[in-house]
């Protein structure tokens, strides 16, 4: 039980270094990023705080939002919250920030796919451990349950305000925006189906 334990959080750390090394690409493919990085990111324009910061106070907003929603405050997607700041300014510190974006098209295709390809499989193995949620889905899950709505309708609503908010505070809206709007849930899947097997004996 002790060793399973023991797996569950080093697959949880590695699926949100794994996840934030992905965002990371995304950025640097400058053809735009999700919801909520954009708003993260345009709010760090305005006001001089690193990205990861930024996430972290937004992740907090959204949980407080959530418990406000649910009426019932869980503060462990807190922990993922300054979790996925960190390791977001970490990757940006020691890489990132010393990369430019390509400047050719095909290559930012390029870099994005890299990225949409990547940042899922660190979301689908946080997923797995079965730790916490982040943010947005206990945001998400705090709207299902209290207004009966679908998951798929709830992430929607979410994201499409993120977009919004991402829009109107400056933040890097793109054709990559609505790439990950459209696909990110499906290549999520694939991979929360293809590695809940192979993970099930040392996770459950």
């Amino acid at each position: 039980m002790k060793n399973k334990r023991i797996i569950r959080w080093i697959l949880f750390i590695v699926g949100i270094v794994v996840l934030t090394f992905g965002a990371r690409i995304i950025l640097l493919s400058n053809l735009g990023v999700g919801g909520l990085d954009a708003v993260a990111i345009g709010l760090a324009e305005w006001t001089g705080m690193s990205i990861g910061t930024l996430i972290i106070l937004l992740g907090i907003t959204l949980i407080i939002i959530g418990g406000c929603i649910n009426k019932h405050l869980d503060i462990s997607p807190i922990g993922v919250s300054f979790i996925i700041g960190w390791a977001y300014d970490g990757w940006g510190r020691l890489l990132f920030n010393q990369l430019s974006s390509p400047t050719h098209k095909p290559y930012t295709g390029y870099v994005f796919l890299i990225g949409i390809l990547i940042a899922p499989i660190g979301a689908a193995l946080y997923i797995l451990s079965k730790i916490s949620v982040g943010p947005v889905d206990y945001v998400m899950l705090a709207i299902r349950k209290r207004y009966s709505s679908s998951i798929q309708s709830s992430r929607v609503l979410l994201e499409s305000t993120f977009v919004l908010i991402g829009w109107l505070v400056g933040g890097p809206i793109g054709v990559g925006t609505i790439c990950i709007m459209l696909f990110w849930g499906p290549i999520l899947q694939l991979y929360l189906k293809g590695l809940e097997g192979v993970l099930k004996k040392y996770t459950s």
